[in-house]
Formats: structure tokens, C-alpha cells, sequence
């Protein structure tokens, strides 16, 4: 039998997580699993907005307090020993992260982003050919089997800490319809939401806003929206912009600058309100039809799912340096 838990009186009785850094530790220590490519057919399939995704969310912690995440990327994954090579390999990879004081014993918050291709319920490894040869199905990793890595009986020094995890899945067969294939519009059946187990203080926020939305819009289609979506930042000494950020990443960093703006302390509760607020403001309007054409997409972006297993109320502060 495992030995218990030493748990403070304090962090026992407070109605609120605890957010206070201990000393030599850390608020938070970020997480990214950044896949940026995905083989599922003979070719890779690309998220163009990565990048812009991986910078916004920096400046989000930087808002927030939050020490320089650690990125899992992509790069090299092809190595039999990367951590994105086989589902095994991603979760030992995990489970040290679970063991390490850095994220878990020294930080207050644990928090983990996954930027992937994927559907509720999973995402997608990169599944990089090896050589010359194909490595069979691609993996894919559940999202209940990624929480489980952090619960109380998987690392005993995350217990009665949040433990919060952003999932934003593109799907790699969205695309536009040509409206002469059919008439009215095509009827896309939900995606299948899977039942997650998640036990205490864990919180899953999943959304399925593709970054295709925004990262295959024309250019002048995407100026004329102005701030509603991401314009990138300037590349280079050119005039062209880079690929904008998803427009979950996005709206996210937005809010999270917002609530900065009005107050120094607010509550994950209202940043989540928020964000599915301007989402739903963004499908509702359908920004998303760039096509000059006006050509339907083959799927619908829908609001993102949270299941919150949260005990306490979590504040967060801003960091106005």
C-alpha cells in the first residue's frame, strides 16, 4: 500500500487552490505537446497554424505567471526513442513528467496543452515514416488514458492541486464542399464524444475549432475581420503575415488579456465562459466562410467541450510586469 499524501491544513480547509508559489518552486510549469504533422495517408497533414499557436500561448502564461512551458514537438519524432514515436514511448515520457517536482511537488497549477489532429476523445500521433517504410495505423493516444497519467493514484504530489488540460484537435479531412455536389446542406453527424473518467481537481477543456478555418481563409477576407481573428505577426522584414493562430489558441489569449485588463485576479470559471462566449459569437456569425465563393465546409466547428472534476475554486492572477 502506498504511503498517504502529507497534505497541509491549509490547502485541506481553503475553499480555493492554493496559488501562492512556494519558495524555489513555481506557479506553474506549462506542458505542450505540439504535433505538427500527421501521417494518416501517404503524405503528411499539416497544421499551418502551429507556430502562431505555440507563440500566443507563451504570451498567455507570460500573462498569467506561469513559468516557460516545457514542448514536446514533433521534430525527430521518426527516432525510435522520441516520445511521440509510439504511444508507449508518450506515455513514459508522461509518467516522468508526473515524477519530476518541477511540474508537480514545486508548482501549484499543473497544466497540459495538446495542439494535435485528433477527434473528442483522442488525438493523433505524428507517425513519421521510418526509412522507407510505413509504420502501420497511425497511433493515437485517448484523452482519458492522458489524464490518467496525473490522477491522485498516478502522481501522489498533484493531490488536491488543479490539474487542467487543453486539447485542441483539428480535423485532417476538413475541407470545402463544392455546392454543386448537393443540394441544401449536408448533415454531419456529431463526432463521437467519448466518456472520460476523470477523477478529483482534474478539468478537460477539449475544443475541435479547426485552425483550418482561419489558416486557409484568403487574406483579404481575414483583414476585413479585423481583430474577430488572429492576423499573425509580421515575418521577417516582408509585407506578407505568417499563418494566424487557431481560433481557439486565439480567443483564448484574447480573454485571458481581457479579464487582465478589468482586474488582477478572476476565476478559470469566467475564462471558459468567455472563450466558448466569443466561439460561439464566431460560429454564430459565421466568420468561418472565407471561401470567396462562398463554399460550405464539409464540417461544422462546434463549441469546445469542458468536464470540470474541479473540488475548489481557481484564481488566477496577472502578471502586469
Amino acid at each position: 500500500m502506498e504511503n498517504p499524501v502529507n497534505i497541509s491544513q491549509e490547502r485541506w480547509n481553503s475553499g480555493t487552490y492554493l496559488t501562492i508559489p512556494k519558495e524555489n518552486g513555481c506557479l506553474c510549469r506549462p506542458v505542450i505537446i505540439d504535433i505538427r504533422k500527421t501521417y494518416l495517408r501517404f503524405s503528411p497533414e499539416v497544421r499551418d497554424s502551429a507556430s502562431r499557436d505555440v507563440e500566443l500561448l507563451k504570451k498567455t502564461f507570460r500573462k498569467l505567471g506561469f513559468s516557460d512551458p516545457t514542448i514536446i514537438s514533433d521534430t525527430d519524432s521518426q527516432e525510435e526513442d522520441h516520445p511521440l514515436y509510439s504511444v508507449d514511448n508518450l506515455k513514459e515520457k508522461l509518467a516522468r513528467i508526473a515524477r519530476n517536482p518541477e511540474f508537480t511537488s514545486d508548482a501549484e497549477i499543473f497544466l497540459l496543452v495538446v495542439l494535435a489532429f485528433g477527434e473528442y476523445g483522442y488525438f493523433y500521433l505524428p507517425n513519421y515514416p521510418n526509412s522507407d517504410q510505413r509504420r502501420g495505423p497511425t497511433p493515437k493516444l485517448s484523452t482519458a488514458l492522458l489524464l490518467s497519467q496525473f490522477n491522485g493514484n498516478n502522481c501522489r504530489n498533484l493531490v488536491l492541486k488543479p490539474k487542467i488540460f487543453l486539447v485542441q484537435t483539428c480535423d485532417a479531412y476538413l475541407k470545402h464542399e463544392d455546392k454543386s455536389q448537393f443540394s441544401g446542406r449536408a448533415t454531419i453527424p456529431p463526432s463521437s464524444l467519448y466518456r472520460v473518467p476523470l477523477e478529483a481537481d482534474i478539468l478537460l477543456y477539449h475544443s475541435e475549432v479547426s485552425g483550418g478555418y482561419t489558416s486557409k481563409m484568403k487574406k483579404e477576407n481575414r483583414e476585413s475581420l479585423g481583430s474577430v481573428i488572429d492576423q499573425g505577426d509580421r515575418s521577417g522584414d516582408g509585407d506578407e503575415r505568417e499563418t494566424p493562430a487557431c481560433q481557439f489558441v486565439f480567443t483564448l489569449y484574447n480573454e485571458v488579456e481581457a479579464l487582465a485588463g478589468q482586474q488582477n485576479k478572476f476565476e478559470l470559471t469566467d475564462l471558459i465562459l468567455g472563450v466558448n462566449r466569443s466561439l460561439m459569437e464566431f460560429i454564430d456569425k459565421e466568420h468561418y466562410r472565407s471561401d470567396e465563393y462562398n463554399k460550405p465546409w464539409n464540417i461544422e466547428p462546434k463549441i469546445p467541450i469542458c468536464v470540470d472534476q474541479l473540488t475548489k475554486r481557481l484564481v488566477l492572477g496577472t502578471n502586469t510586469g
